[in-house]
């Protein structure tokens, strides 16, 4: 087994009938690998030939992966134990927690570890024993019990056993080889002797007890039997080459009597699946910790050393062991705050009809007749659909709706800011004309307030065709909002195109309201410009909030923000406007005659 006949050079004609010596470190890192031992520790013999042995099992095992926890000799002297030495030998053992220990060297190796295994640990340490020791002799020493002994495959050659048990002197006289053999154990001989009887032919080796020999399994005759036959192939291979086979140089494990429970022998504990492990700065690769992996990433084995990321439609679970799908998450209906907003904005739609209700029985009043009767059912047609806009935002976003919401609301917002701004300039137009020599009469016709609505509106609708035709709002889901969700929302498309149709309203709503603050000590008899730079000053303040709310929220929140700004405004002018008529309609009819009208407008 000594790698030193490998050498063709000096040894042209050797060929082995056993496995060379390094052949046990690859059965090692075998062994230990199929155990899962990554922690072991290394005693050799301090000879020549167990140094050179245990430096190369150290590198083989090293190269696999393994680590080794220390490496120490053990010398034949027999003062070894009362040296410095094995005090530092006895420390390794004992202290490091390292339950797996290679010996290479001799059978004084043997009996040092049995010393010490004896007084410590006895029942955790699991030797593997990598020399030419017969296996018996592992079995002398109790503490080795649960340890290994690496030996050559053995094996059954057929037609040994029967030939072994027929075998005998008189069959063979010419086996000189077999002469000292059977003297022992047959206690005769062939040809004359005073010491032995002579042989006759029922002296054969299957009269001889059994149990002093064994004639199942052969180790070392098993491995000639082999070789014979691996030359015998390599020619029938030189002759056929066609028909060559492929082996497989086996690696069994054989246990003695009661099967035991394997031990552990790690660094480190193992990192469970939802961890990863981190080496410890300065120390070898096997010594790790475990670190818990990052949201959304996960692993799903032991001892992995980097976490998966989870796909985006996907989260992990809180052991970050696998990973499970996103729940959707938008403003939806059963949710408290959506339910919330859609009974207010049902709320104030109601009002709103009720309102218009009001508006339409009392149609010939002054007070419903001022201001151009027109615009207010216009004006409040429009509050009604702003009511119901968000509607549209509430609910799994959907390709319509996304459109719907944002243009919808951009059209009809406008349309009620515009009737707006036409009742403040009736109402300018309207004080001024009361001088006949004023020029600005000309400008009171019938057409003037219709103009104003559809210029107002129309520059709006074009916005939202260009927004449209180029850039269209869409359903999108968002996994960057928040941890673990999938936010289903609309994504706006053009944000230019969002915010110039909130520009554009904003434009709107400040000439409205410069225009009414303007006009606000008009001597009218129901202070309309008043009413209307008050529901203006509302207007402007809650859009003008609303960008910096939008901008700091995410998913479903933004929606409900932007919801609430339209819910709010609207509310705003309806309060301001028509609430404050409604009560001299129904609760002081006597303010609301021509009389008064003619009045007061003379007073003033």
């Amino acid at each position: 087994m000594d790698p030193a006949f490998t050498n063709k050079l000096r040894f042209p004609y050797f060929y082995r009938t056993v496995p060379e010596e390094s052949a046990q470190y690859e059965a090692v890192v075998l062994l230990l690998k199929h155990f899962g031992w990554s922690w072991v520790g290394i005693v050799t013999v301090d000879d020549e030939s167990s140094r050179r042995a245990g430096m190369e099992l150290y590198n083989v095992i090293t190269q696999s992966g393994i680590c080794i926890a220390y490496t120490e000799p053990v010398s034949n002297d027999h003062y070894f134990v009362s040296s410095v030495a094995y005090r530092k030998l006895m420390h390794q053992i004992t202290k490091i927690h390292c339950d797996i220990i290679l010996l290479v060297g001799s059978s004084h190796g043997l009996r040092i570890l049995n010393f010490i295994l004896s007084h410590f640990f006895n029942a955790r340490k699991v030797v593997i024993v990598l020399s030419s020791i017969v296996r018996k002799t592992l079995t002398e020493f109790t503490t080795l019990r649960r340890s290994f002994q690496l030996a050559v495959h053995e094996g059954r050659i057929p037609g040994l056993k029967e030939h072994l048990l027929t075998a005998g002197p008189l069959k063979y006289p010419e086996a000189e080889l077999m002469f000292d053999i059977w003297k022992q154990h047959l206690s005769c001989c062939i040809g004359t002797d005073d010491l032995w009887r002579p042989c006759n032919e029922s002296d054969v080796l299957g009269n001889v007890d059994r149990s002093l020999y064994d004639v199942d399994n052969f180790r070392y005759t098993f491995s000639v039997y082999s070789a014979v036959y691996i030359v015998a192939h390599a020619l029938h291979h030189l002759i056929y080459p066609d028909k060559r086979q492929e082996h497989t140089e086996l690696f069994n494990i054989q246990r003695e009597k009661d099967s035991w429970k394997i031990p552990s022998s790690a660094c480190s504990e193992s990192c469970l699946p939802g961890y990863r492990k981190v080496p410890w700065e300065g120390k070898q690769k096997c010594c790790y910790y475990c670190v818990p992996c990052a949201e959304g990433e996960i692993s799903n084995q032991t001892n992995m050393e980097r976490c998966l990321e989870c796909p985006e439609d996907r989260w992990s679970n809180e052991r970050r062991d696998t990973c499970i799908p996103r729940p959707l998450d938008f403003l939806s209906y059963e949710d408290t705050l959506g339910l919330s907003l859609v009974i207010i904005n049902l709320f104030f739609s109601f009002v709103t009809v009720v309102v218009l209700g009001i508006y339409i029985k009392h149609k010939d009043t002054s007070i419903v007749k001022a201001n151009n009767q027109n615009l207010s059912y216009i004006l409040l047609l429009s509050l009604l659909f702003s009511f119901l806009c968000p509607l549209l935002f509430i609910g799994r976003p959907t390709r319509i709706s996304c459109l719907l919401r944002q243009v919808g609301t951009g059209i009809i917002c406008s349309l009620a800011v515009s009737s707006i701004l036409a009742k403040t300039v009736t109402v300018v137009l309207a004080f001024h004309a009361i001088q006949p020599s004023r020029t600005l009469k000309r400008w009171l016709g019938r057409h003037l307030s219709t103009s104003l609505l559809i210029t107002g509106t129309t520059g709006e609708v074009l916005i939202c065709v260009f927004w449209l035709s180029f850039s269209p709002p869409f359903p999108d889901y968002n996994t960057e909002v928040e941890v673990g969700k999938i936010i289903l929302q609309c994504n706006e498309g053009s944000v230019i195109a969002f915010y110039m149709v909130l520009g554009y309203i904003g434009f709107l709503a400040v000439l409205s309201f410069i225009i009414a603050f303007l006009a606000r000590k008009l001597p009218d008899v129901f202070n309309e410009a008043q009413y209307i730079s008050f529901s203006m000053l509302v207007f402007c303040s809650v859009w003008i909030s609303f960008i910096p709310a939008y901008l700091s929220t995410k998913g479903k929140y933004m929606v409900a923000v932007e919801v609430f700004a339209i819910s709010t405004s609207s509310a705003g002018f309806l309060g301001c406007i028509f609430i404050p008529k409604c009560y001299i309609i129904i609760l002081r009819p006597e303010l609301n005659t021509k009389q008064f009208l003619t009045g007061s407008s003379q007073r003033r």
